[in-house]
């Protein structure tokens, strides 16, 4: 066996290894998002013909260049039904975002047809079985239909992670846990730091909502479309029923599909209801009035790239406020906006009045959830990735004070596996 790690080895993005049992099997195939400054977007290509890939999850940085995988080669997908469903929909978007930024696709359109009609849908703890290897998912936690990828080979048991949450939120239980296995492959995102407690952030949350809307302001939560929509609705819903709340952009879809199949949220009857009572922006002519009114705003896109979050921003009275939720990638307006108190439009920059915060609701693995998984899930071998190579580096040298052989591999290089 081997793997070769072709994409988020010492970085966050592009996630794609390939293992080589008696089948020819890629885990995840991303792109960077937003990230048009590094010419490196895209995994390196395998090395095999592929037999299989199965994606974790739907987000771009492990699902965006799964098309290209069909212009040299014809693999079956595999992932859970809900991934299928919300990739489709992301994979749309993506492709009219790489066309706006970079003038063309880097594949081509029969591809993506292709990739889609080649998904196989499979529930968590069902099997697969690929030859001689075999295929189990387990839930990961991270976001509706996430999964931790356990494949068996030659008596040799091997995870990849993909992203996990180790604790309880208001959407999803904690990533399962498989013990004993002989080599894990995990993400180390936030292996250098811990994240605040989510319960007190949620109190701050609402509380600065009620402020908000009790003053006569707009709380805009500008939301990843696929996870964090879904937990801003349960969160605010959950804690105060009678707050205004308004979804916009490809949030509402995507919680259109994540309704659909309960067996993958921790309560679905409890976020069928916190759906029903949200206000759903269906046309661009409702933005005005919604901007009328006190209300909180979740809206698409997460960084403020694209989506209808950046003109509602530009649109804010000044008794509103801006709140973040999630990782702003570097050189996107989000991040200017946290960093600089900028945001670009048109080529202008410009400076929004309204105050801005950060409040941590991270769907990743905190530092000390990452260590605790590697203890319970006891492998032989780990192989830290999707993490800055500093974080990447770090997380495996004190792994292997804690006993375990930990090793941070470097992009496209190729180990064989005992």
């Amino acid at each position: 066996m081997e793997l070769d790690f072709l994409g988020a080895a010492g970085e966050v993005g592009r996630s794609c290894v390939m293992l080589s049992t008696d089948q020819n099997i890629v885990l995840d195939c991303g792109l960077k998002i937003h990230n048009k400054s590094d010419p490196h977007l895209y995994p390196q290509p395998p090395p095999l013909p592929v037999d299989t890939v199965v994606v974790s999850h739907p987000h771009l940085d492990h699902i965006g260049f799964l098309p290209s995988l069909f212009e040299h080669h014809s693999p079956r997908v595999i992932s859970t039904p809900p991934t299928k469903e919300i990739g489709e929909l992301l994979l749309l978007d993506s492709a009219k975002i790489i066309i706006e930024e970079y003038g063309t696709l880097p594949y081509k359109r029969s591809s993506h047809k292709k990739a889609m009609e080649s998904f196989r849908v499979q529930g968590y703890h069902q099997k697969t079985v690929m030859g001689d290897t075999t295929l189990t998912l387990l839930d990961a936690g991270h976001i509706p239909g996430s999964a931790q990828a356990l494949l068996e080979y030659g008596g040799k048991k091997i995870l990849y992670s993909g992203d996990f949450k180790l604790s309880e939120t208001r959407m999803h239980k904690p990533a399962e846990i498989t013990e004993n296995v002989d080599v894990l492959i995990t993400e180390s995102t936030y292996a250098n730091r811990d994240h605040p407690n989510r319960q007190d952030l949620e109190v701050q949350l609402v509380q600065r909502a009620r402020e908000v809307v009790s003053n006569g302001g707009n709380l805009l939560l500008p939301a990843f479309a696929v996870g964090r929509t879904q937990e801003l609705i349960s969160i605010i819903k959950s804690q105060d029923k009678d707050l205004p709340v308004w979804v916009d952009g490809m949030g509402v879809e995507a919680s259109r599909i994540v309704t659909g199949y309960p067996s993958y949220i921790k309560d679905p009857h409890a976020f069928r209801q916190h759906m029903e009572s949200v206000n759903i922006v269906r046309e661009p002519r409702d933005r005005s009035r919604v901007l009328k009114e006190p209300c909180v705003i979740i809206s698409t896109a997460g960084m403020l790239q694209g989506g209808p979050a950046l003109g509602y921003l530009l649109s804010l009275n000044e008794r509103s406020e801006i709140i973040f939720t999630g990782y702003c990638v570097e050189n996107t307006n989000g991040h200017n906006l946290l960093q600089h108190g900028y945001v670009e439009k048109e080529g202008e920059q410009v400076r929004p009045s309204v105050p801005i915060r950060y409040l941590d609701f991270s769907a990743h693995a905190s530092r000390s959830e990452l260590f605790e998984y590697v203890e319970k899930v006891n492998p032989g071998k780990v192989f830290c990735i999707h993490g800055d190579a500093a974080n990447c580096t770090q997380f495996a040298e004190e792994l292997k004070v804690e006993g375990f052989d930990a090793y941070a591999p470097t992009l496209g290089e190729k180990v064989q596996l005992d």
